[in-house]
């Protein structure tokens, strides 16, 4: 089975490696030249963590990752809104909640998927199929002949836009911007998961063995794009200026590093499958970060899409395309629609909707929304 793999990332390597234990050698590749150290915290849900058991890297990922203990909601003020125990909520059943940097995940995916035929700084720039096979053109003006083609190139990906000719299809814009950096540990947050949720603003600090990735979330400046790395501190610091204690230490060392901004956007593809192209992770539903589950998410599809992959042969594709299609379009998609709600009450305008918010959520346990997601993610996929 000639596969190929367009990216790098969560989905992409989740592949590679499942694929080559199924005897399936993929051929990856990734627009990076080379991969960086770039990269925000990820939290792993034991679903999606328990997938990098049969790739041989859990227990690198155990050892690498912060399990996180609590996840903390406050209100603008520092005033306790909720305290969620992860263990209490996860247990011995599902597994521990672990935090790392995005970079790092990575790096554990790629050694699960050693022996991949890997070309990077390679995009693919045409597509054309018959009913057997996938005539693939690469950057390097080269070609290849695929039986089935998986991409797995993000929310914005080109390869979604070749297929559609749409690059917008799908897209939500939700008119706020994420900035975030790293800054020292703070006594305060220990290795808890802490989020001050404000009127028009969230800010979440979210640690790891040695710092805590600082994420302010605020409605997007008129201008973004032109404006300096000054300008988007100063920006971030007067939105977040009567914040407590713990945010005001973290927006200190918002000017010692890079402050990255991310645009609150989502996307949810019409159709996954084309012929003997699928579009995998966030390609085909890409996340808010709301609710965390995103590269959950993208890992745990890309298994299920590995495990249909090793009972088919070059004949049978589509059809083991469409079966991976019914096993996870249902849950990714409510796992989806669950962060759109949340960045609903994350992201309110006014203090006095706030307010009204903050008490609901101090009368509505965060537990219960947990307990959701977990269940609908321990069903069979």
């Amino acid at each position: 089975m000639r596969v190929l793999i367009i990216g790098g990332g969560m989905a992409g390597w989740t592949l590679a490696g499942l694929l080559l234990r199924r005897d399936i050698t993929p051929t990856i590749v990734e627009r990076a030249e080379e991969y960086s150290r770039v990269g925000f915290w990820i939290g792993l849900y034991p679903f999606s963590a328990n997938t990098l058991r049969e790739t041989g890297v859990y227990d690198r990922y155990a050892t690498g990752s912060l399990a996180q203990e609590h996840y903390v909601m406050r209100d603008s003020s520092g005033t306790d809104l909720q305290d969620m125990s992860f263990a209490e909520v996860l247990g011995r059943i599902h597994g521990f909640m672990g935090g790392l940097q995005r970079a790092d995940l990575l790096d554990i995916l790629r050694t699960g998927g050693d022996g991949a035929d890997v070309r990077m700084g390679t995009t693919v720039t045409a597509l054309e199929q018959t009913d057997d096979i996938v005539h693939v053109t690469f950057s390097d003006a080269t070609t290849g002949e695929f039986d089935v083609v998986l991409a797995c190139d993000g929310i914005h990906s080109a390869t979604r836009t070749l297929l559609t000719g749409d690059p917008q299809q799908g897209l939500t814009d939700w008119g706020y911007t994420a900035f975030t950096w790293w800054t020292p540990r703070q006594d305060a947050i220990a290795n808890n998961c802490v989020e001050y949720w404000g009127a028009g603003g969230l800010f979440g600090l979210y640690p790891l063995t040695d710092r805590i990735n600082a994420i302010a979330g605020m409605p997007t400046p008129d201008g973004l794009a032109d404006m300096s790395q000054e300008q988007i501190v100063t920006a971030v610091r007067q939105h977040f200026a009567d914040y407590p204690e713990s945010v005001q230490t973290a927006l200190a060392h918002a000017a010692d590093d890079t402050v990255f901004p991310w645009a609150m956007v989502d996307q949810k593809a019409h159709e996954w499958i084309h012929g003997r192209v699928a579009l995998v992770g966030d390609a085909a539903t890409g996340f808010l970060p709301t609710a965390g589950v995103g590269a959950s998410n993208a890992i745990k599809s890309a298994a299920v899409l590995a495990d249909e992959l090793g009972r088919a042969d070059a004949s049978t594709i589509p059809l083991a395309l469409n079966l991976w299609e019914q096993r996870v379009r249902a849950k990714v998609e409510a796992n989806q629609a669950a962060s759109r709600t949340l960045a609903k009450m994350m992201f309110v305008k006014g203090h006095t909707v706030a307010k009204v918010r903050d008490t609901m959520l101090k009368h509505y346990p965060v537990e219960k929304v947990a307990k959701d997601v977990l269940h609908s993610n321990t069903q069979a996929w």
